[in-house]
């Protein structure tokens, strides 16, 4: 799936979960603005990922994913099903002030869906998604990725191999 379209998609979604909570709670901006950063912004690890890895920002190194295919790595923090309960268990401790329990509960709606999502796009497995399972395996996308990804990936890595090195050297 090309890139504007997953994104669209996780916009579009991201939208539709803060139009059911606006309907549930009456909050209209709080619902939707939460659902947008959980089931959108969500992504902007991506472009940390990026600036860490080179230090500057490229539009057709980020599109074509040279982060992860330079450093080998899959950090993704904001990927995590682990946030999910914490945001709802602070939606529930926080109950009585429905603003901030309104919002948390859409934050995890919101990624809830993102991540179910990304698992379907990706064809990665539910695990990839957890911060836990990946930081056992130190972030490495030789032992988290699946056998035909890594040689898509070093496919294009072989592709793009003199085009990153200049960017890093520049």
């Amino acid at each position: 799936m090309p890139l504007w379209l997953h994104l669209l998609t996780h916009f579009l979604l991201a939208v539709l979960v803060g139009l059911i909570f606006w309907r549930a709670s009456k909050l209209f901006w709080l619902s939707l603005i939460a659902a947008i950063i959980g089931g959108f912004l969500i992504d902007v690890d991506h472009l940390i990922e990026y600036w860490i890895v080179f230090h500057r920002f490229s539009w057709f190194g980020f599109l074509n994913g040279w982060q992860f295919l330079w450093s080998g790595k899959n950090y993704l923090i904001f990927h995590a099903w682990e946030y999910l309960p914490i945001l709802l268990l602070g939606a529930f401790l926080l109950r009585r002030r429905q603003k901030i329990a309104v919002f948390l509960a859409v934050l995890a709606a919101a990624g809830f869906i993102h991540l179910v999502t990304d698992c379907f796009i990706n064809q990665y497995s539910p695990k990839f998604y957890s911060l836990s399972y990946r930081f056992v395996y130190h972030f490495s996308a030789q032992d988290l990725l699946p056998a035909s990804n890594l040689e898509l990936n070093n496919y294009y890595y072989q592709k793009w191999f003199g085009e990153m090195e200049q960017e890093i050297n520049k």
